[in-house]
């Protein structure tokens, strides 16, 4: 009775949604998402900043757009979707990463491996996007899923929550796949969806982890009709929502094959509906490198490797079954801010046209260095304050990192930072001063380290004005800065002890 009485109710929730939903073709892609110089602009202002990475199990922590509390509408139980894309903008992290979640039932927060015995579940729910079929009895104790039928409310949520990414400036990067149940510990696998037994289709799955290889193996005719139908569907529900980055997967480490087999599949899609989609290349580097030239990439993803205190590589195969936390084995907080830097210089350099994200619970310097190698938005884990459920809508507790460079850039720099890119005009001190530039309009240089900057404009014209803006705290320096002219060598003192960032903006 308990378990009848929530299908009902999510049936009406998404009846509802369907009805009130807004009409995504409607959508003036001119002032929609695109990439100019790499960077993410909306309409003529860049969207920069963090991407809140969404929570993955249990009722709080981080929103998850599509946990469905029943009713409980707050932050991290069913959220506010509204509120929610505000307080992205206000707070400096203005993306958000969406994949669906570990598991249904919050039963299973327990991480045991027990067949339940009845579907007692425990909200809130994490929405798959797949529908129960009401035949038979999955893991979890509920019905099993139905590979070809889909969850309404599930792809409702998304739907709503990237037709406001649209019309208020936010951008939703939005994973198919969720990998991490396929490869980690088997209580994360239990109540996977496709595990035979979960399910009325036919997957030949294996009983434990690893999985992962065997889910991609699209020589299954079974397992190949089914991931069609799902990217299908994903499309068909999300393709007409400018405001959306699509990727493969949450975690992929898994075959080239697969990802070209996923990008054949949305090319195909593009060129019948006529649509033009942000396709991010997720995974290992070899896979990046392979194939970031497709026409059909937009974004690069390139957080599943990493370059060691030493400059080194840390970069394994895809397709080798390795979890994708675990994909690097440098900790990615102790990456030099130097070295974050020349991996995202190094692609913005060879794809200058294309996005780069990351993800790295980056401090202030990674931060600053993510954004001078021309990196276009940075995930993370954005906890709220002590890892507690706030009673309204606030500001995680990392924003503070990003907030002073995200309100300066908004307030100063919104309309002509996405004209600049990485340039070699610096003279001194390479490995601490950085330098981002649109030629004779504007030079932003970085001093990681207090110090002098020298900066060569020996074929810049014009005067500029000069202010210095202090990135951690915010302050803005704009007295007794004497405007200077182009055409030689010219060099600046940092005000202080801190780190800065020296405008030069052509007057």
């Amino acid at each position: 009775m308990r378990c009848s009485f929530i299908f009902a109710i999510i049936l009406l929730f998404g009846a509802f949604s369907q009805l009130s939903r807004p009409n995504a073709s409607a959508t003036n892609r001119n002032s929609s998402l695109h990439l100019e110089n790499g960077w993410f602009v909306h309409g003529d202002h860049i969207v920069w900043g963090y991407a809140q990475h969404n929570g993955w199990w249990r009722a709080g922590m981080r929103p998850n757009i599509t946990r469905n509390s029943l009713g409980d509408i707050r932050p991290n139980r069913t959220e506010n979707l509204d509120q929610l894309i505000n307080n992205m903008l206000r707070y400096g992290y203005p993306g958000f990463e969406h994949n669906f979640g570990l598991w249904y039932d919050r039963r299973r927060d327990a991480h045991d491996m027990a067949r339940r015995d009845t579907p007692a579940v425990k909200a809130p729910f994490l929405e798959q996007p797949w529908a129960r079929s009401g035949k038979g009895k999955a893991w979890d104790g509920l019905s099993k899923y139905d590979l070809t039928q889909f969850n309404t409310w599930y792809f409702n949520r998304v739907k709503q929550f990237a037709d406001l990414c649209s019309k208020k400036g936010a951008i939703l990067f939005f994973n198919f796949y969720m990998q991490h149940a396929l490869l980690e510990t088997n209580a994360h696998y239990v109540d996977f969806p496709w595990r035979t037994g979960n399910c009325i289709q036919n997957t030949d799955m294996p009983d434990k982890n690893p999985a992962a290889n065997v889910f991609y193996d699209v020589s299954n005719p079974e397992r190949r009709r089914l991931h069609e139908l799902y990217i299908h569907k994903c499309l068909d529900e999300l393709g007409a929502y400018p405001n959306i980055v699509f990727l493969l997967s949450e975690e992929y480490t898994g075959p080239q094959s697969f990802m070209e087999f996923w990008l054949k599949i949305v090319g195909d899609w593009e060129k019948s509906n006529n649509q033009d989609l942000l396709v991010a290349l997720n995974g290992t580097k070899d896979i990046i490198d392979a194939l970031a030239n497709d026409e059909r990439v937009s974004v690069l993803d390139l957080r599943y490797w990493r370059r060691k205190t030493d400059g080194s590589i840390d970069a394994p195969p895809g397709g080798q079954e390795i979890p994708g936390r675990f994909a690097s084995t440098t900790d990615p907080a102790k990456t030099p801010a130097i070295q974050f830097y020349k991996q995202i210089l190094e692609y913005r350099k060879r794809f200058p046209k294309k996005g780069i994200i990351h993800m790295l619970e980056a401090n202030h310097q990674q931060t600053m260095a993510f954004l001078m190698g021309g990196g276009s938005m940075l995930i993370r884990y954005l906890q709220y304050p002590d890892n507690q459920d706030p009673p309204s809508y606030i500001s995680p507790a990392d924003a503070a990192i990003v907030q002073p460079l995200y309100d300066f850039i908004n307030a100063k720099l919104s309309k002509s930072i996405y004209h600049t890119v990485p340039m070699d005009l610096i003279v001194n001190h390479k490995e601490r001063n950085w330098l981002l530039a649109d030629p004779n309009q504007l030079y932003l240089a970085y001093a990681s380290q207090s110090g002098t900057i020298q900066l060569d404009l020996s074929k810049a014209s014009g005067s500029y004005d000069v202010h210095w803006f202090n990135p951690k705290s915010g302050e803005l320096k704009t007295e007794n800065q004497p405007a200077i002219k182009g055409g030689a060598i010219v060099s600046f003192n940092t005000p202080d002890a801190r780190d800065w960032l020296l405008c030069l903006k052509a007057n």
